[in-house]
């Protein structure tokens, strides 16, 4: 779907959309005081950031899941990328690789080689096909927190995500989280660290809804306007 038509079914409600968020942990919610209302895709389903209650906004993350269909909890084996599947989906919003980096399974090339079978996956489930997003995930603030390789994560993805989208066309766009959230930078503590948690892997609540608002802006706002 042309995203000026998205951002017209958003504020008119003239067409009900489904969005499928498809991802891990981050996507589920982990760390959140209550992933039903403040896991960015609940953020995104509100009133205060998606403004019509006749669209629905699915949250498919798995926590421990990866895009590697080799890795240590692949996604492709999990009942919600059946889920995603059989939704029907106007939108997919993929953000996958934060466990592909753990230190004991990264491979960059298996890493793009899944990713574009997993698009392909999505975009031929109808013609013509929905929209295809792929989002940067957000920064790793401490090296090897859960295994993970701060340098995969904050230097190789956000390198690997637009390579993939410039390479592949069913891919409509990519979604920047990573630097909405600090960046290589590591300049957005806050979203990461407060009272609520400090895993400095997961958002909290204020940074998921940033993710939020990211999605939402790369979703409905892009090519609009004066």
């Amino acid at each position: 779907m042309n995203r000026a038509l998205l951002f017209v079914a958003a504020i008119s409600g003239a067409s009900s959309l489904k969005i499928a968020c498809v991802g891990d942990s981050i996507t589920a919610g982990v760390t959140a005081s209550d992933p039903e209302k403040t896991s960015y895709p609940a953020w995104l389903m509100s009133s205060a950031i998606y403004g019509n209650a006749e669209h629905e906004v699915l949250n498919l993350g798995v926590s421990g899941s990866t895009m590697l269909k080799d890795g240590d909890l692949p996604y492709w084996e999990q009942d919600a990328y059946q889920s995603a599947i059989d939704s029907d989906a106007d939108v997919f919003v993929i953000q996958l690789g934060t466990n592909d980096a753990k230190t004991y399974q990264w491979n960059e090339a298996k890493y793009i080689d899944d990713y574009n079978s997993m698009i392909e996956s999505f975009a031929s489930l109808r013609s013509p096909s929905p929209d295809i997003w792929i989002s940067i995930p957000p920064p790793l603030y401490l090296d090897n927190i859960y295994d993970m390789n701060m340098t995969a994560i904050n230097e190789g993805l956000p390198t690997i995500i637009p390579f993939i989208n410039d390479e592949n066309d069913s891919v409509t766009g990519v979604i920047d989280v990573f630097s909405a959230l600090g960046g290589a930078e590591l300049s957005k503590y806050e979203f990461f660290c407060n009272g609520q948690n400090c895993d400095q892997c997961h958002p909290n609540d204020m940074g998921y809804s940033v993710m939020a608002a990211e999605v939402y802006k790369a979703l409905f706002m892009a090519g609009v306007g004066p």
